[in-house]
């Protein structure tokens, strides 16, 4: 595994943790990698679940998201896209099974561990294959998440989040994209003459990163709170508004995706919040970090998306671009929260 994806992966605290791991940089196929995410959580925890079970779960999402998208499968035609296209004519569910299920299960189970040019560690993989019976074991890892139904949506949303910014790429047939934040919403600009694609929440997209914690304080987060509440997730620019024509003079995108992190409420907007001021350089170390952790994502957009907005091509010229960010800010004593968690 990449030591930088090591870096990430190597923290206990994160129950969510070796499924965001697969989910950010598995090496399997994306397309089958998210549908089967996808059908394992709308499952209820128990010790196997058979490939009946998942079966049908799995062919819907693939065929909701072919039909989205059918640029899914970027080898081209294949017996399962057909089987896809006659099912748009005939509805004939039962003939889609037929052919689906010689396709779907060859090397999906196989695959699904697999992260940064390894494998999840033995500890933590959450399902185990048994051909002989046509089901998977399901470890204490996968029914520690699906015995909780916040844990459930939030790697549920993260999943579709992310799926929804491949297919953005793929619809472009893999040209690089650009995400935007503008007007607190979050868009993939296309290379169709910069028409904007709005896509689901940037906190689904960017929590990940940070394992549900605010990038300044700490403080746990979750989607699912009111905007009022101090653990609601709010999304800041790190290198604030009133510095961004600074930043800009350089070649950068402001509103990309590399300048975005997510904030508790109090570190956003609150009395001692961090609103235009700029954050302390071990904050921008961290930023750095977590944007090194895009350069390693599998076949994905957001890779694409932040080199672009840097206009850089590679780690090493993304870390000397940002270095240059940093002297031109001013920065001597930034900003930082009262509390740290």
């Amino acid at each position: 595994m990449k030591p930088i994806i090591k870096s990430y992966y190597n923290d206990t605290k994160d129950p969510l943790l070796a499924l965001r791991t697969i989910i950010l940089f598995g090496n399997n196929v994306s397309t089958y990698k998210f549908a089967l995410t996808s059908a394992i959580l709308k499952q209820s925890s128990k010790s196997e679940i058979k490939y009946s079970e998942l079966r049908d779960d799995f062919i819907k999402e693939l065929y909701t998201h072919y039909i989205i998208c059918p640029d899914q499968w970027i080898a081209g035609k294949n017996s399962l896209t057909e089987a896809f296209d006659e099912y748009q004519l005939d509805e004939n569910w039962e003939k889609l099974i037929k052919i689906a299920e010689k396709n779907i299960y060859n090397n999906v189970f196989d695959a699904f561990h697999n992260v940064g040019g390894s494998t999840i560690k033995q500890q933590d993989i959450l399902f185990e294959k048994d051909s002989l019976n046509k089901q998977l074991i399901l470890t204490d890892n996968l029914n520690l998440i699906l015995e909780n139904k916040e844990f459930v949506k939030t790697i549920a949303d993260e999943n579709q989040s992310r799926w929804n910014i491949v297919e953005e790429a793929w619809k472009n047939k893999l040209s690089p994209n650009l995400l935007e934040f503008v007007d607190g919403e979050f868009y993939s600009v296309t290379s169709s003459a910069g028409e904007r694609v709005n896509l689901r929440s940037a906190v689904n997209i960017l929590m990940p990163y940070q394992k549900d914690n605010c990038f300044y304080c700490n403080k746990k987060m979750k989607t699912t709170s009111s905007k009022d509440e101090d653990d609601f997730p709010d999304v800041d620019h790190f290198v604030p508004l009133s510095f961004i024509s600074r930043i800009e003079l350089l070649g950068a995108n402001a509103n990309g995706v590399w300048n975005l992190v997510i904030a508790c409420k109090e570190c956003n907007r609150g009395t001692s919040g961090k609103f235009q001021a700029p954050a302390d350089k071990q904050y921008f170390e961290k930023l750095l970090y977590r944007n090194l952790l895009f350069t390693e994502e599998h076949k994905h957009s957001l890779k694409n998306s932040v080199l672009i907005s840097l206009g850089v091509k590679n780690a090493a010229e993304l870390t000397s671009k940002m270095n240059l960010f940093y002297k031109a800010t001013d920065i001597i004593n930034g900003w930082k929260p009262k509390t740290i968690y």
